[in-house]
């Protein structure tokens, strides 16, 4: 009978230990924040030349791996450039792949001769990330290579940006224009700092023929807090309709826990 009850307590130790373990290595997450540098210099930031960028992503794991990117560009003088959305991505078990200066340019969906930012790696398992670096001088041959195995760090939690309500438009007859009120709120685990909502009135072209928008701050918000913030457009939206979309974080400066959760749709008719 004792030998049962050893055998018995040891088991329910094992499983703990086992479950422990299991739920530790599925909640880990990881990123990898990979320098970029493509293109042409023509010396006013860097030394002249030509600079390329290879990211190497290989899946060590027996199993497939699903995994997320994004770009990020860094401007001269101290100035933050534009973000990509997430991308997905997928690798069976050993598979790798590469990103590239063409894949960097065209996700950023960009034209410029040189770029130089962060691709963004987030992944639920550790992967193998090399970045590999050349540069060419003058002659248009390889001058300089350089090789860089990046490091992952875990991610604890993320923030989660959705809109929960947006308000019927009022009229601002003092100053003309529609008042529209959106209510954003944080439903990750995370803190979010500061970002920026967008209002978009599809029905209604702007000067560029694109559809007429508005931009306001969104304040950080601390897991489950929510914030009120108001766009204001120069007409009256309803016409005799209204649509207006409304995005939280649309210019993707946070890295969120769902990225295809920000939009709300509000329909009215007049």
């Amino acid at each position: 009978m004792k030998k049962l009850v050893l055998f018995g307590f040891f088991l329910l130790i094992a499983l703990l230990l086992f479950s422990s373990s299991t739920i530790a290595q599925q909640a880990r997450s990881v990123q990898y924040a990979v320098k970029f540098i493509c293109g042409k210099s023509d010396g006013k930031v860097l030394a002249p030349g030509h600079y390329l960028t290879a990211i190497n992503v290989h899946n060590p794991t027996e199993n497939t791996v699903s995994f997320r990117k994004k770009f990020v560009v860094a401007l001269p003088a101290e100035k933050p450039g534009p973000v990509s959305k997430f991308f997905d991505g997928k690798l069976g078990p050993d598979q790798a792949l590469e990103i590239d200066c063409p894949d960097i340019s065209k996700r950023i969906e960009s034209r410029a001769d040189f770029l130089k930012g962060f691709v963004i790696i987030e992944s639920k398992v550790e992967l193998d990330v090399v970045a590999v670096y050349t540069a060419a001088g003058a002659t248009g041959q390889v001058e300089t290579v350089d090789i860089e195995s990046v490091a992952p760090r875990p991610l604890v939690g993320c923030p989660d940006l959705v809109v929960v309500a947006i308000k019927k438009p009022l009229w601002d007859s003092t100053n003309r224009r529609s008042v529209i009120r959106a209510t954003i709120k944080n439903i990750g685990n995370a803190m979010a700092r500061s970002t920026e909502a967008r209002v978009i009135d599809p029905t209604t072209p702007g000067p560029d023929n694109e559809p007429s928008n508005a931009v306001a701050s969104t304040p950080a918000l601390a897991p489950g807090a929510v914030a009120t913030v108001t766009f204001y457009l120069p007409y009256w939206v309803y016409n005799p309709n209204v649509t207006l979309e409304a995005m939280a974080d649309y210019k993707y400066f946070l890295s969120e826990c769902n990225e295809d959760n920000n939009v709300m749709v509000f329909e009215d008719i007049g």
